[in-house]
């Protein structure tokens, strides 16, 4: 249960929007029914793309608020120039997940990086390459993530997102949602399926001249007017590429 922002393309104002999210640490919405503050303070990550455009890289991970502290901050500013692709990640631990840095969101493996929102309950036996090694702390989207990277081996360019829009609707172990960010450095998708809670588990896309911006929830900046924020639908996969960027967007049959 956690909040996910992408922003693919160049924009001038990638910092503010990346820091502007980085609030949603303290303020982000929470499931209904929940007898919690708003927040997502159990760790937070970033990765972006490599120089060439070809990976995405692990940039850093914490424990605690984005918002506390200065480390975050510090990451969005090391950066010299604007990341062809960006992940950040606000995490709010499922019950059934431990609190440890092993957790922490994203997951990389082979230029692949994933960032989830939701619970997928028995993740480990989900198949997978047994080649794969486990990282983390028992991470239900660590297992899934090797689930899709399974899926994907020996796919060409052209044909992954089908791939991955089928390798979601086989999905057969419960789970809350797999609203997804995945990107391999040079293509970002964007995953929503959910299967309860519909006005938690939201993306959001947001197109600016030359980048788009992909979030849980809407950020709240200046720069963006609150109106061109727009809903994914549920069982959508979005491919976002090219420069100029375009979408694709791919329809995932629905699971019972």
């Amino acid at each position: 249960m956690c909040r996910l922002l992408g922003i693919y393309g160049q924009s001038d104002i990638w910092r503010e929007i990346a820091l502007a999210f980085s609030e949603q640490a303290e303020s982000g919405a929470i499931p209904p029914g929940e007898d919690q503050k708003p927040g997502h303070k159990d760790g937070w990550g970033i990765t972006m793309t490599n120089r060439d455009h070809t990976a995405m890289i692990p940039v850093i991970r914490q424990l605690g608020s984005a918002r506390k502290g200065s480390c975050y901050r510090d990451a969005i500013f090391a950066a010299s120039q604007p990341p062809g692709i960006l992940l950040c990640h606000l995490r709010k631990a499922s019950d059934i997940i431990p609190i440890t840095l092993a957790n922490a969101h994203p997951f990389i493996h082979n230029g692949w990086a994933i960032i989830h929102n939701g619970t997928v309950f028995d993740a480990e036996s989900l198949p997978r390459d047994p080649r794969l090694m486990t990282t983390s702390d028992g991470s239900d989207t660590e297992h899934f993530f090797h689930y899709l990277l399974t899926r994907m081996q020996n796919t060409p360019s052209a044909g992954m997102a089908g791939t991955i829009a089928r390798a979601f609707a086989a999905v057969e172990t419960d789970y809350s949602a797999l609203n997804c960010l995945l990107s391999n450095g040079r293509d970002l998708f964007a995953i929503r399926h959910y299967r309860k809670w519909e006005e938690y588990y939201t993306l959001y896309t947001y197109t600016l001249p030359g980048s788009i911006i992909i979030s849980s929830q809407p950020v709240d900046i200046p720069q963006l007017k609150p109106d061109n924020w727009k809903p994914l639908s549920n069982n959508r996969l979005l491919r976002i590429s090219g420069t100029p960027p375009k979408i694709e967007q791919i329809p995932i049959a629905a699971s019972n």
